[in-house]
């Protein structure tokens, strides 16, 4: 008789935990995840959406005819001379034109990049954007987002 009662007793209990158990794990499914700090940080292929801006052929396009020029005016600069160092300073000087004038056609684009970058970062509530580069793990990659981004201020 004892063993009777301590089983329904323990029968009782279990089926109490039981209970409690499962209605904790409804409880939690129906509450929201709290989002983890991963949930924040973006990451981005930067070669990607450089490649992927609108512009980016023309701006190539206008750097190799400019590079061309370049090249002729440091060869008749070269020419020129008959000092070795002054040959060098001449080729090197015309290096220097090719390359300042390579910065201010690429500013825009990459102003472009940042902003589009920025806008997704924003629309997507990351506090972080991060080279995917960088980055073993984790992270939500934007780059599609930002180079439809830029495609649709083309």
């Amino acid at each position: 008789m004892l063993s009777r009662k301590i089983l329904l007793i323990v029968t009782v209990i279990t089926l109490l935990v039981m209970s409690t158990a499962l209605t904790a794990n409804a409880a939690a499914a129906k509450k929201p995840a709290t989002p983890t700090t991963a949930d924040f940080v973006g990451v981005v292929d930067r070669g990607e959406i450089l490649n992927n801006h609108p512009r980016l052929k023309q701006v190539q396009e206008q750097l190799a005819k400019i590079a061309r020029q370049k090249e002729n005016e440091a060869k008749a600069a070269a020419d020129k001379e008959t000092d070795t160092a002054k040959k060098a300073q001449a080729v090197q000087a015309k290096r220097l034109e090719l390359a300042q004038e390579e910065q201010k056609l690429m500013a825009p684009i990459y102003q472009d990049c940042e902003q589009a970058v920025r806008e997704i970062a924003v629309r997507r509530k990351l506090t972080l954007v991060l080279d995917k580069f960088v980055v073993l793990i984790g992270g939500v990659d934007i780059t599609q987002d930002v180079i439809q981004q830029l495609a649709k201020k083309k």
